[in-house]
């Protein structure tokens, strides 16, 4: 009877000393998750957690809290939307906003500065000669035009004042006219194209007709995409353009413009003529996710200024009364690894901004639930 008796004494004891020493044991449950980190291979196979001995070591204890519950974590991975060869190509040109390139060089009339090109169909009076004039003429693939009592003329490449320049010649050339007065003038534009691509609904390259500027150029590729959201899916367009100055070598230029600035019409200059073989990229909004303990989780989009964590969370609703704000983390994709950051919120909420970092695109901010 005292050995029974002093066996149970022994039990109460011990249970007293792992309840001082685990409370955490004894105040949460084991099987209940936490929003922490990504589950084991075994976890996301629907297998159901083994409890644990409640002799396991503090360590132990606390990572099978934390990896208890799991909030999934998207991968937000950069896209490469552009050809490899058109990315370096952005890369390796002039970056320069669209103010200084006009005041360099200038706004271009492309119906007086343009190139005729094969497909291209070009109207030629000769004043006072009817029967010499011809309204339409398309420009063959080897681009020439075939004129009354000249024949062919080679006309690829020439603005339609060089055009006129040489028809004049020939006339004199060939004793036909003494003074010719000719005109010339575009009618279709065929062969200049535009290449369009990135956040369009039609992608690719479009036919540029005369004095066509960007927002006709966005429009002819379909306009701008919209997400899931009903939102538009951009917020910037970049162009990438050549740039010929008599005397100089051929100078790639990319400028990036605001779309809501080119939607709203606060500067005209943005809306500016379209060249023959620009490229108009409209990159995706860069994003990032915030997920976890907040009021409304999901995509948000980083527009024409810096975000940081906090403002990120705000964005999204605010967190909720069971977030564990200390124990947030922010995974990102760095140099082609994930990283993963501890933000403590609370404490930057309390006053100490020093600890808050700037979202990147891609970022994902995930909150995770109090123990308690």
């Amino acid at each position: 009877m005292k050995v029974t008796s002093y066996i149970a004494s022994m039990v109460i004891t011990l249970l007293c000393v792992v309840l001082v020493a685990y409370p955490a044991l004894a105040l949460d449950n084991l099987n209940r998750r936490s929003l922490f980190d990504r589950p084991a291979p075994s976890e996301t196979q629907g297998k159901p957690a083994s409890a644990k001995p409640v002799a396991e070591t503090d360590a132990q204890t606390q990572q099978k809290q934390i990896t208890s519950k799991e909030v999934p974590i998207p991968k937000l991975r950069p896209k490469q939307e552009l050809a490899p060869e058109i990315a370096d190509e952005f890369k390796q040109a002039t970056q320069m906003e669209v103010k200084e390139y006009l005041r360099r060089y200038g706004v271009p009339d492309t119906k007086k500065d343009y190139k005729v090109s094969p497909m291209d169909v070009i109207g030629v009076t000769v004043f006072d000669e009817p029967d010499l004039s011809r309204e339409n003429l398309r420009v063959s693939s080897q681009g020439r035009i075939s004129l009354p009592l000249l024949g062919e003329l080679k006309v690829e490449g020439l603005s339609p004042r060089k055009i006129e320049q040489l028809i004049q010649i020939r006339y004199r050339q060939e004793q036909i006219l003494k003074h010719p007065q000719v005109s010339v003038q575009v009618n279709e534009f065929k062969g200049q194209r535009v290449l369009v691509l990135g956040a369009v609904n039609n992608p690719g390259g479009h036919t540029k007709e005369g004095n066509e500027r960007l927002a006709e150029m966005l429009a002819k590729a379909g306009g701008i995409k919209f997400d899931a959201d009903g939102d538009v899916a951009a917020n910037k367009i970049r162009i990438l353009r050549t740039v010929e100055v008599p005397g100089k070598p051929k100078q790639r230029i990319s400028m990036e413009i605001d779309l809501d600035s080119l939607t709203r019409g606060d500067h005209p200059e943005y809306n500016m003529p379209m060249l023959n073989g620009d490229v108009i990229y409209v990159p995706e909004a860069a994003r990032f996710f915030v997920t976890g303990e907040v009021k409304t989780p999901g995509y948000y989009k980083i527009k024409d200024r810096s975000i940081s964590v906090v403002e990120a969370i705000t964005m999204a609703g605010g967190l909720t009364r069971i977030a564990a704000g200390n124990r947030t983390k922010l995974v990102r994709y760095q140099d082609g690894k994930e990283v993963t950051i501890e933000v403590p919120v609370d404490d930057i909420l309390d006053g100490d901004k020093s600890k808050d970092i700037t979202v990147r695109p891609n970022d994902v901010i995930v909150v995770p639930q109090s123990y308690f």
